[in-house]
Order: C-alpha cells, then structure tokens, then sequence
C-alpha cells in the first residue's frame, strides 16, 4: 500500500477482505475489489481477536467509506455494525458517506472476538477500506474511555457521519447524520490550552420539530438551549446548540449568522452530538481551535 523508507522499500499491510480473521495489532478492511469498487451484493464479516489481554480500544480508521446512503436517518439499505465490544460502549449502526472519519471501540472488558460487519442489500458500487489498529492504554491513539472519536491535535475539524456529498464511485449520495446516535466527541487538550473555540464555515443544520411537525427553529437560524433543541443537539460547553447556524447567543445577537462559540471550562474537551428517531438534517463540520492562557 504505497512506499515507504523514502521510496526506497515497499509498504506491506495485512489487508483483509470477507470473512477475514486476524489478531494483528494492525489491519485492514477492504472491499473485495478494493482499490476498484465493487459491485455485488456483500456480506463482509472480519473476526479480530485482541493481541493479548492488554488491549483496551480499537480504532478504526475509515481511509474510505462509501455505502449506501440512509433513509431518513436511518441506515436501511447497507450496514456498518460493530458487534462483541465491551456492553456499555455503543457503536451506532453507520453508512452513507464516512471517509475519513474515525470511531473508537472499547473491548478492555471483553475477550472477544469483535466482529466489523458490512452487509448490502443490493447490487450498487462499495468502497471501503478501513484501518484497524489495537491499543493499549499507554498507547499515543488511545482515546479517553467513552469517547466515540477523540482527536489529538491542538487545532482541527470534527463534522457528524455522513456529512460529506463528494464521492468517489458513480454512487448516490445523500447527506444528512443518522437516527438515535449519542455519543462523544473528545479533543486532547494542549499542555498551556485554557480555552476551545469552535467556528462555521461550512453548511449546518441540526433539526427539531414539535409535535404537530413543525420546526421549532425558522429557517437559517441557530438554536439555543432546550426549548429550541430538545431532541437533537450540539452540547458545547454546557449548551445544546442547533439549527442552521452556530451560534449560542455571547459574541453576536443575531441568531442569522453565525459567530464563534468558546468553552472555557476546565478538564477535558467534550463535545456531544445527540439525534433521535425522527427528523434529520445536513448535520454539522465544525473548526475546532485550542488558546493558550492569557499571561498577565
């Protein structure tokens, strides 16, 4: 897979298609076809079983992934499922359009074996491959417990799954995030960081409709707080966040455009995204950018 050494060697990876089964520490998923897209309907199971007893997380990398994409929210037509991890730790069923993105998998309370699934329902084009790596605690990867994606850069972007409407492959693409996901977005903090400041530049939308379906929020707005976003929300320090804008009320009053949103608050850096099992949106890519403290 490319070169390496300076061009001087070749980069060898255990690249593993259907019903694979590997304990290396590093692996990979890929379609059958795989750097080509494949076509048939596929049922792709790889069984991993943890290098010894002292790893805690895997996570996964998707280099490429390009399913089918879901219907209103919910992933009906091609499944990611993610099976034998630790029982308190949920993985969302994903599909639709996730290159680049990356999830974390808890198995410290486990022996195994975990189980990656990809089943299709239909002939369409697939393309996927997935880094697979196990780690330990000590280990630079390792995420906090609990975090479904953690990124370790002072400064970066974090968008919900399936954002993305660039593909690859002549496949549909259909953007928006998923049904009933609850989970949490975790972001080293930088030795002198005291502060996080999150901007928009980029299309959001986080939905919330009442009971008669009707939008809570007027089109191009941003939400606030619990009566603008009780079922789907950004929580960045302390406040839900939705709508069609950021923008949580304490740089710019205007609820029409956006305006940057800074979490001061002390001890790690979260940030959660919560949907239900109604209505969904776009979703949201946000820039994430970590401050020193101010010497005075």
């Amino acid at each position: 897979m490319g070169a390496c050494a300076d061009g001087y060697g070749t980069c060898c990876v255990i690249a593993l298609s259907c019903y694979g089964q590997t304990s290396a520490s590093v692996s990979w998923l890929i379609n059958p076809d795989f750097p080509s897209p494949s076509i048939d309907r596929l049922a792709c199971v790889l069984t991993l079983n943890k290098t010894s007893n002292d790893i805690k997380q895997i996570r996964l990398d998707f280099a490429k992934f390009e399913l089918m994409p879901p219907t209103s929210g919910t992933c009906d037509q091609d499944q990611f499922v993610v099976s034998g991890q630790n029982t308190n730790h949920v993985i969302p069923i994903l599909c639709g359009i996730n290159t680049g993105q990356h999830i974390y998998i808890e198995v410290g309370d486990t022996q195994g074996p975990i189980r990656l699934t990809i089943q299709t329902a239909a002939p369409e084009s697939r393309l996927f491959a997935i880094k697979v790596t196990q780690l330990k605690s000590s280990d630079i990867l390792a995420a906090p417990t609990g975090c479904l994606q953690y990124f370790n850069k002072p400064n970066g972007s974090i968008e919900s799954f399936n954002y993305r409407n660039i593909t690859d492959i002549a496949s549909e693409s259909n953007p928006s995030y998923l049904n009933n996901l609850n989970y949490a977005i975790c972001i080293k903090r930088e030795k002198s960081s005291c502060s996080v400041t999150y901007t928009n530049e980029d299309p959001m939308q986080i939905v919330n409709y009442d009971t008669d379906g009707l939008p809570l929020i007027p089109p191009r707005q941003a939400g606030v707080e619990i009566f603008n976003c009780p079922s789907d929300w950004l929580l960045i320090s302390a406040v839900r966040l939705c709508g069609e804008r950021l923008n949580d009320g304490s740089v710019v009053q205007d609820f029409y455009l956006d305006a940057p949103v800074t979490d001061i608050s002390a001890g790690p850096i979260v940030v959660w995204f919560r949907s239900d099992e109604g209505y969904v949106g776009r979703g949201f890519k946000l820039h994430y950018q970590q401050s020193s403290c101010a010497v005075s």
